[in-house]
């Protein structure tokens, strides 16, 4: 018996993979718009993991907190890193994967709070 929580900690894995993976490509300023993209298809993904998808109202609410709140810090970190010799793709590859993990987290918590120990279900 798998819990949404476990189920929704493989997807927020594979989300911080494929972020990791999208931040290492060298477009300078589309990485934070197609990362912040990408987080929001997960906090989709989730909410469908526990039944509850987000409304169109919550999915553009979550977007903007997601684009203001961790897109300025990470696009900042972000060209930084394009100025270090070496280690700047490893850098953005970290705080992408770091940033959707910790994103990832905090959506399974909201959800936990109001659907606690439930049961996933395939549909």
């Amino acid at each position: 018996m798998t819990t949404c929580r476990e189920e929704s900690f493989r997807w927020i894995h594979r989300y911080a993979i494929g972020g990791a993976a999208f931040a290492a490509l060298p477009i300078p300023m589309s990485t934070s718009a197609g990362l912040a993209a990408l987080e929001t298809h997960m906090f989709a993904v989730i909410g469908g993991i526990y039944g509850d998808p987000p409304s169109g109202a919550t999915a553009v609410a979550a977007t903007g907190v997601i684009g203001v709140g961790g897109q300025v810090l990470k696009f900042a970190v972000m060209q930084a890193a394009l100025l270090v010799p070496g280690f700047g793709t490893a850098i953005r590859m970290g705080v992408a994967g770091a940033t959707i993990e910790g994103m990832g987290r905090a959506i399974v918590n909201y959800y936990e709070r109001k659907y606690p120990n439930r049961v996933f279900t395939k549909t």
